[in-house]
């Protein structure tokens, strides 16, 4: 599919799809005259720039697992009704017959930013929803005191009907019109940009196919008949494209070839790519390395950027189509019910990352070590379902304010017995125990070097303050200054 009107480059370069989705636009030349042009819906994806930038969005998207959850008692459950998981079996492996879902979620985002408005029919058997149906045009929607229908003329896979709000799948791209109804296509907002990247892929395959130095003129102070001129433009075709390129060319009539003093480098084509890619890249909300423009990207740099395209682009992006899909359960009754799209399948690349958040997840009582082997698809193991809790770590009843402490935490730490002494860090290799062996270590040694004086005392002090702290939270009965004492005492034996 072409462009029905070509624009030259050194006439601006004007944009020209400043009506994606609509039949017409309209533009003004270099001499001031109207020109119309044909458009039809997908010419924004010829433009190089927009399509890398739509496909970078949609791609990581279309690979997240998806889930259907439920709100019951606080806690998030697996939901059980039978629309709710019909509704996840479609999202998840077909949407009908004839189109995945993973080729279903990359045709809804792509439609909606290009076209400002995505629409997908539910059909449903006996209240339950079996099939999802892309809609190939934008129904009419009209306001009724039950709420909002859909009037749509039908396609190949939806027939012309009146639909109610639980049949349609309503997306709208990011920016929304004044009315606060549709959203905007986001082709029509880049339309200079795309206009131009089609226009020098268009300039690039003139130039390649005409075989001709760009840009220049033949000159002749002889009169050339018809068939002279007609000789010429078969000399010229017949040494146009890739093959003939370099081939060394004679004219007779004492025609002369001169340049115009442009070069390919004087009008800047590199650049101009470049800062066409940079604008769609702002309309799209996608950073230029997801399109593999790495001309600024460093070590560094480049990891932020992808962080920050999943956080501000990839999330805003999953909860409008989660929302979107989530009112299918909602129209039904189901209102603790809702879509999930999983962000974790984006970080499944770093496998440094994920090691290190299962070990803070373990280690704080979010995850049992079982649930992060299944994330990883991992067969379970017995006693890994157990739930790791730090024993320094206590809980606060939200409305008395009172702790409680694991049972665990009974005895003094280094103690192997009943009756132990509670800082004999006797080896047994409790670790609150070695801590304090080495503690009491620091302290001995610099009362053998100075003796019991002040300067002693709150050293002492300040080295054993943290290891207090922590009896405290335990508790277990310490005294700093009792245990001073008990090591001077000691020092003698």
């Amino acid at each position: 599919m072409k462009i029905g009107v070509h624009m030259g480059l050194m006439q601006g370069l004007r944009g020209i799809l400043a009506n994606f989705g609509g039949s017409f636009h309209e533009y003004a030349d270099a001499g001031g005259r109207t020109v119309t042009v044909e458009r039809e819906n997908g010419d924004a994806y010829y433009a190089n720039a927009y399509r890398a930038c739509a496909l970078a969005k949609a791609r990581p998207l279309a690979s997240l697992p998806v889930h259907v959850y439920e709100r019951r008692d606080g806690q998030r459950i697996e939901a059980v009704d039978d629309a709710a998981r019909a509704l996840q079996a479609l999202l998840r492996t077909r949407w009908n017959p004839y189109l995945m879902a993973s080729e279903g979620i990359r045709w809804l985002d792509m439609t909606k930013d290009a076209l400002g408005n995505a629409f997908v029919r539910v059909e449903y058997e006996r209240g339950v929803p079996v099939a999802l149906w892309p809609l190939s045009y934008q129904p009419q929607v009209e306001s009724k005191p039950s709420g909002p229908v859909f009037r749509y003329g039908g396609d190949k896979f939806t027939p012309a009907g009146v639909y109610l709000s639980n049949e349609i799948v309503w997306v709208k791209s990011p920016v929304i019109d004044s009315s606060g109804l549709f959203g905007v296509s986001l082709a029509d907002l880049a339309a200079r940009e795309i206009g131009l990247s089609i226009d020098l892929e268009d300039f690039y395959e003139r130039l390649i196919s005409n075989g001709n130095h760009f840009p220049g003129w033949l000159e002749t102070d002889q009169k050339l008949e018809q068939q002279d001129m007609q000789r010429l433009r078969e000399q010229l075709n017949g040494s146009a494209g890739l093959v003939e390129a370099g081939r060394v060319r004679i004219f007779d009539k004492g025609m002369r070839y001169h340049n115009t003093g442009y070069s390919m480098v004087d009008i800047s084509l590199i650049e101009q790519e470049k800062w066409i890619l940079q604008q769609t890249c702002r309309t799209l909300s996608v950073p230029p390395q997801e399109v593999f423009d790495l001309s600024h990207a460093t070590y560094s740099n480049i990891e932020q950027g992808a962080l920050n395209f999943a956080n501000k682009t990839l999330v805003p992006e999953c909860a409008e189509i989660e929302r979107a899909f989530s009112t299918v359960l909602w129209d039904a009754g189901l209102t603790d019910c809702y879509v999930q799209l999983d962000m974790n399948g984006l970080l499944r690349g770093s496998y440094r990352d994920r090691m290190e958040g299962y070990r803070i997840a373990v280690y704080s009582g979010l995850l049992s070590r079982n649930e992060c082997r299944a994330l990883e698809d991992r067969p379970a193991y017995e006693g890994g379902g157990l739930m790791l809790l730090p024993t320094s770590y206590a809980t606060v009843d939200p409305d008395t304010g009172e702790t409680e402490y694991p049972q665990e935490v009974g005895r003094a730490p280094g103690a192997s017995g009943e009756g132990a002494d509670p800082f004999s860090g006797s080896g047994d290799g409790n670790a609150l125990g070695a801590i304090h062996e080495d503690m009491e270590g620091r302290v001995l040694a610099r009362y053998r070097e100075a003796g019991d004086t002040e300067k002693f005392r709150d050293f002492a002090t300040r080295v054993l303050s943290p290891y207090a702290r922590a009896c405290t939270l335990a508790r277990i009965p310490y005294d700093i200054e009792q245990d001073v004492e008990r090591i001077i005492a000691n020092e003698g034996h």
